[in-house]
C-alpha cells in the first residue's frame, strides 16, 4: 500500500509494513486444518490477539475519530519550518507520532478484515482507515517542498547543535538527493488526494479472488467432493495424486480464464497509475521512479534477469529434465507435475506446535537472544500469529511489523501442517524479528525497512531451517526430500520471482510505449517467458497462461523483484553464519537487522557481508541450485536405479 505525497520516504515504510503464557505442544496435534470452516470454528487459543491493539471496537472507533481531527492540526506548522530548529524537531516528531497511531488503527482493522473478508462490517471499518492516508498526505504534502526551499546549510547547522534533530540526517539527505522528483506542495497534495484511488485494483482483485469468485469442485485424495479455493490451491497443487492436481489446474485455470479481461483491466489501472507517478515526478521509466526513493539502480534490476536467464539452461531447464526423469512423465513435463513433492509418501506432517519447536532449533546459530524472541512470537498464546486458514480469509502468508516497537509484529498464516508451511513460519518470522530488531535500535523514522531488504531476513531464515533438517536426515528418501524442498524453495523464489520480475518490466514498458494491457497480451507474454525459463521440457495447458492473474504482487509496484535479490541475499548470508558462526550472526543482526532503514540498503547489505552491486551472490546461488540438482539426481540414481 502507499500513500502518495508523504513527506518523504520514511513514512512510507512505516505505514507500509510491505505476552507470556505457553499453550502444551500437544495441544492440536490432531488438529486438521481446513480452508473452508468458518472463522468460528478456530480454535481462538490459535488466533491473533487484536485486544493487544485496542480492548474493543468501541474504542477503535474512538480513536479514528481522534486522529481524523489530529493529523490535520499539522498544518499549523505550514510556512514555519524554518522558524527554528526547535520548531521542524517538533513538525517532525508530530508526524511520526501520528504515524504510530495510524498503524496501530489500520492494523487493528486487518485483524478482523483479513481473517473473514465477506464480513461487510470489517469491510467497512478497513475503508474508513484507509480514507486516513489521503488525509495523512493531504496534511503533510506540502512538508517536503518547503524544506526543500530552505537553505541546506541552515538545516545542517541546526543538526549540529541539536542532536535530537540530528537523528533526521539521513531522511533530509535522502531528501535532498530526490529533490528533482519533488514537487510544489499543491502539486504532492493532488498526489496524495489521490491515494485511496491509486490502490483500488488491488484491493478489487484481492476481493475477487478471495470472495467473490467461486471455482468448480473437484474429487480429492479421499474421494471426497470438495471446492477448489484460493486459500487450498497450494496444498491442491502439491497433492501426491496425479488426478487431484490435473483436476484442481484445470479448475484453477480456468475459473481464472472466464475473469481474464477483468483482471487485466484492473492490470492496466494500476499500470496507469504507476505512469502517472513516473510522468508527475519526472523519472524515465516505471522502473526507475519505483527503486529510485530506495536508492537502487534500475541497472540492478536488469542484471538479475540477464544473469538468471544466462544459467537457465544449467538450472532450471535441467531441474525439469529431473523431474521428468524421477516421475516418470512420458511427453513434455505439465504444471500438474511442477508443484508437488517428486518423492511420493515422504514428505513429512508437522503440526503447528511441532513444526515451531523444529525452527527454534534450526535457528540456533543465530544467537540465545534471537531464539528467545522467536520463541516468543511462534508461542500462538502470544497473540502475534493467526495460524490456520478458514473460509473467506486472506490467502498467503504476511507479517506486519509496523507497530514492533509499541506492541509486537503481527503474522497472518494458513498453516496446512506441511513442511511448506513450517518453512513458511520460519519466512514470516524472519520478517517479524527484523522489525523486531529495527524498531528496537532505531528511532521512529527510521524502524520500517526498504523494499528491497524486505526479504532477505525471511529468506536467511528459510535458508538456515534447510540446512539443519538437511544435517538431521537419517535416512535417504528424507535427505531426497529435504533437497526436493531446497531446489522447490529456490525455483520458486529465485526463478518463478524473476520470471515476474521480467514480466512486470515488459507489460509496463508495453503501457510505457501507450498500449494498452489486454487480456490476449498479458496471456501470450507469460506464456513466452514461462517456455523461455522452464525450457523445451516444459508445455504450457491449455490455460496455464492465467496463472499471472492470482499474483498479487503484481499491484505492489515492482516488489517481487526483492523475492529473488532477498534469497540470493539471504542464501549468502545463510552460508556466511555457517562458515563463521556468531561472527557473521552478530554483523548480521546488529549492520542489518537492526538497521532499519537508517542508510542506504546496498551499504546496510554489504556491512552484513553481501554486495549485490555485483552478479557474483546471483551467480552463486544458481551454483548451489545446479549442485543440489547433481546431489538429487546421484542419490535417487543409485538408490532407484533408473539411468
Amino acid at each position: 500500500m502507499s500513500y502518495q505525497g508523504l513527506k518523504s520516504s520514511r513514512i512510507f515504510f512505516l505505514l507500509a509494513s510491505i505476552v507470556f503464557i505457553s499453550i502444551a505442544s500437544f495441544a492440536l496435534a490432531d488438529y486438521t486444518p481446513d480452508p473452508t470452516v468458518p472463522r468460528a470454528d478456530i480454535p481462538e487459543g490459535y488466533q491473533w490477539s487484536r485486544t493487544d491493539l485496542y480492548p474493543d471496537t468501541a474504542a477503535w472507533e474512538a480513536e479514528l475519530e481522534a486522529l481524523s481531527e489530529d493529523i490535520p492540526k499539522l498544518k499549523r506548522f505550514r510556512g514555519r519550518l524554518s522558524e527554528s530548529s526547535e520548531t521542524l524537531l517538533q513538525a517532525q516528531s508530530e508526524v511520526y507520532a501520528l504515524v504510530t497511531r495510524f498503524s496501530k488503527l489500520r492494523t487493528y482493522s486487518a485483524l478482523l478484515f483479513d481473517t473473514d473478508m465477506g464480513q461487510s462490517e470489517y469491510r467497512q471499518m478497513s475503508g474508513k482507515v484507509s480514507l486516513l492516508g489521503p488525509l495523512f498526505g493531504e496534511s503533510t504534502s506540502w512538508m517536503q517542498p518547503e524544506l526543500l526551499s530552505i537553505d541546506p546549510e541552515i538545516i545542517k547547522g541546526w543538526m549540529a547543535q541539536n542532536e535530537d534533530l540530528r537523528q533526521f540526517e539521513y531522511e533530509f539527505s535522502e531528501m535532498w538527493r530526490q529533490q528533482t522528483h519533488t514537487l510544489s506542495a499543491s502539486e504532492e497534495r493532488i498526489l496524495a488526494l489521490a491515494g485511496n484511488v491509486r490502490g483500488l485494483p488491488g484491493e478489487v482483485s484481492e476481493t475477487l479472488l478471495s470472495v467473490d469468485m467461486k471455482f468448480d469442485t473437484v474429487v480429492n485424495e479421499q474421494g471426497e467432493t470438495i471446492p477448489v479455493t484460493l486459500s487450498g490451491w497450494s496444498a491442491l497443487r502439491s497433492s501426491e495424486v496425479y488426478n487431484v492436481r490435473a483436476q484442481a489446474t484445470e479448475v484453477f485455470f480456468g475459473g481464472l480464464r472466464k475473469y481474464e479481461n477483468t483482471f487485466a483491466n484492473l492490470l492496466d489501472g494500476v499500470v496507469k497509475s504507476h505512469i502517472l507517478t513516473k510522468d508527475a515526478r519526472g523519472y524515465e521509466s516505471c522502473l526507475e521512479a519505483s527503486l529510485s526513493p530506495d536508492n537502487i539502480s534500475p541497472d540492478a534490476y536488469r542484471m538479475l534477469i540477464d544473469t538468471v536467464r544466462s544459467s537457465l539452461p544449467r538450472t532450471m531447464h535441467k531441474y525439469i529434465a529431473l523431474r521428468k526423469k524421477v516421475l516418470a512423465v512420458d511427453g513434455p513435463m505439465t504444471f500438474p507435475n511442477l508443484n508437488n513433492a517428486m518423492l511420493e509418501g515422504v514428505d513429512s506432517e508437522y503440526s503447528y506446535d511441532e513444526g515451531r519447536e523444529v525452527i527454534a532449533t534450526a535457528l540456533k546459530p543465530l544467537g540465545k537472544e534471537y531464539v528467545s524472541l522467536l520463541t516468543e512470537g511462534m508461542d500462538p498464546a502470544n497473540g502475534w500469529i493467526d495460524v490456520y486458514p478458514n473460509a473467506n480469509k486472506r490467502s498467503g502468508a504476511y507479517s506486519n511489523g509496523s507497530l514492533a516497537a509499541d506492541v509486537h509484529p503481527y503474522v497472518l498464516h494458513n498453516f496446512d501442517n506441511s513442511l511448506d508451511a513450517v518453512s513458511t513460519t520460519a519466512h514470516e518470522f524472519g520478517h517479524a524479528l527484523h522489525s523486531v530488531y529495527s524498531s528496537r535500535n532505531q528511532p521512529a523514522q527510521y524502524r520500517g525497512y526498504t523494499t528491497f531488504l524486505a526479504e532477505i531476513a525471511s529468506t536467511c531464515n528459510e535458508a538456515l531451517l534447510t540446512n539443519y533438517l538437511l544435517e538431521e536426515a537419517d535416512d535417504v528418501d528424507t535427505k531426497l526430500m529435504l533437497l526436493n524442498q531446497r531446489m522447490e524453495s529456490i525455483r520458486q523464489t529465485i526463478f518463478r520471482q524473476t520470471l515476474f520480475s521480467e514480466f512486470e518490466l515488459r507489460f509496463h514498458e508495453h503501457a510505457e510505449a501507450g498500449n494498452p494491457l489486454t487480456a490476449d497480451f498479458l496471456n501470450g507474454l507469460y506464456a513466452e517467458l514461462v517456455t523461455d525459463y522452464y525450457g523445451p521440457g516444459f508445455e504450457l495447458g491449455a490455460d496455464d497462461e492465467c496463472e499471472w492473474i492470482f499474483i498479487p504482487h503484481f499491484y505492489y509496484n515492482f516488489y517481487v523483484f526483492t523475492y529473488a535479490t532477498g534469497l540470493t541475499s539471504g542464501l549468502a548470508i545463510a552460508d556466511l553464519i555457517e562458515e563463521d558462526g556468531s561472527k557473521a550472526a552478530n554483523r548480521y543482526i546488529e549492520n542489518m537487522l537492526s538497521a532499519g532503514s537508517s542508510a542506504p540498503p546496498l551499504d546496510i547489505l554489504r556491512k552484513a557481508g553481501v554486495d549485490l552491486e555485483t552478479p557474483a551472490p546471483i551467480l552463486a546461488a544458481m551454483d548451489m541450485f545446479e549442485k543440489t540438482v547433481d546431489e538429487f539426481d546421484k542419490i535417487w540414481t543409485k538408490k532407484y536405479g533408473r539411468k
